[in-house]
């Protein structure tokens, strides 16, 4: 018996790289909402590999241009700003 398994379609996602200031925060605004969902009801509409991945984008923007970061970023932050740290 030959079993078989069809290649998985990519994940639908992020892009490889932020270009823009409103793509930067795009991203910003969908990790927030995400990680809240997460922590919140428990359903993200991210998977976890999906999120690591647009908050790795985010801080690859804002090492590129410090000067754009957003005080709202999810970099740095306990469950991607969705909880205080404390």
């Amino acid at each position: 018996m030959t079993i078989t398994s069809a290649a998985p379609d990519p994940p639908a996602g992020p892009r490889s790289v932020l270009s823009t200031r409103d793509e930067y925060a795009d991203a910003i605004g969908t990790a927030i909402r995400a990680a809240a969902a997460y922590y919140g009801s428990g359903d993200s509409p991210l998977d976890d590999a999906s999120f690591d991945l647009l908050v790795s984008l985010i801080q690859a923007y804002e090492e590129r241009y410090p000067e754009h970061t957003d005080p709202a970023t999810p970099t740095g932050t306990v469950a991607g700003g969705a909880v205080p740290a404390g």
